[in-house]
């Protein structure tokens, strides 16, 4: 069974204008998807199991921070883009969480454990400081913005050792972080702008993030039997940093975030969408 080919998907725009449009990929994530589903290695596998899932709690924090403040956005405009995005990011929560439940079939219980706690902390945080939230929101989707312009720069060499199905899942992902990557920067400037604080809160999301995917990347390898073994951190090295590394290249855009001109529409990713939309919306259709 194929999680992007079992019944009918659906692509369509519910509200949105055009280039935020919300979709529905069908099915679930088949059993068939083996352990190690990135080119067979161990560590490259992780470290996307780990980003992945931080996605359900992640992309509902990122709708509620937004949400919060759709009643002081004025223009039509915006307000029907934060539709849009708040509709992909629900489909991105579902998807990722069938993720988390086939990383718990496979014996890392700890995941889902941690994401429910993680959960908890989000909506305390969403309620309690909703300005922080929003800037939390903004300086993320900058980083989501940057990974997903790796997929879709490359998608053969970034998707293409991975099983096919995990493949379609990013691809379709890393399309509607690009379609939607301004929004919270747009909602953030509308309510509060402010230099100081975006370049705290990226720094301290940067540290953050990186520890909680590390913390959970050592965990799955642990458990695995592969955390002390040379060769898995050389692998891991090369997948991140190497010649064709996952992180490679990123540097530019992630500092441009600091400047204090910094607008995401700077970096025009339509080429990539308009490059890719196609053969993406084929996939999930089926």
């Amino acid at each position: 069974m194929d999680p992007m080919q079992t019944g009918p998907a659906q692509v369509f725009s519910t509200d949105p204008e055009p280039g935020i449009p919300v979709r529905h990929p069908a099915g679930a994530l088949s059993k068939d998807i083996p352990r190690y589903w990135y080119g067979g290695d161990a560590f490259a596998t992780h470290f996307m199991d780990a980003l992945s899932s931080t996605f359900p709690f992640g992309e509902a924090f990122f709708v509620r921070a937004v949400l919060h403040y759709r009643d002081r956005i004025g223009d039509p405009a915006l307000q029907k883009r934060i539709r849009g995005f708040a509709g992909q990011e629900g489909q991105h929560s579902r998807v990722h969480e069938q993720h988390v439940r086939m990383l718990v079939e496979q014996g890392y219980p700890a995941i889902e454990a941690r994401n429910r706690f993680v959960d908890r902390i989000a909506r305390w945080h969403n309620r309690r400081l909703p300005l922080l939230s929003l800037t939390m929101t903004a300086s993320l989707e900058h980083l989501t913005a940057i990974l997903a312009r790796q997929v879709l720069s490359d998608p053969d060499r970034r998707t293409g050792n991975m099983h096919p199905e995990m493949a379609r899942l990013w691809r379709w992902h890393a399309l509607e972080e690009a379609e939607h990557k301004s929004v919270a920067f747009d909602v953030l400037k509308e309510v509060a702008p402010g230099h100081a604080r975006r370049v705290i809160v990226m720094a301290l999301n940067t540290l953050g993030l990186g520890l909680e995917v590390f913390d959970r990347l050592v965990y799955m390898l642990w458990k695995d039997g592969l955390l002390f073994k040379a060769s898995t951190w050389r692998n891991g090295w090369r997948f991140l940093f190497g010649r064709d590394g996952f992180l490679r290249g990123t540097g530019a855009d992630y500092r441009s975030w600091y400047r204090r001109d910094f607008d995401p529409r700077q970096i025009d990713d339509r080429p990539l969408i308009e490059k890719n939309v196609a053969l993406i919306e084929a996939e999930i259709m089926g």
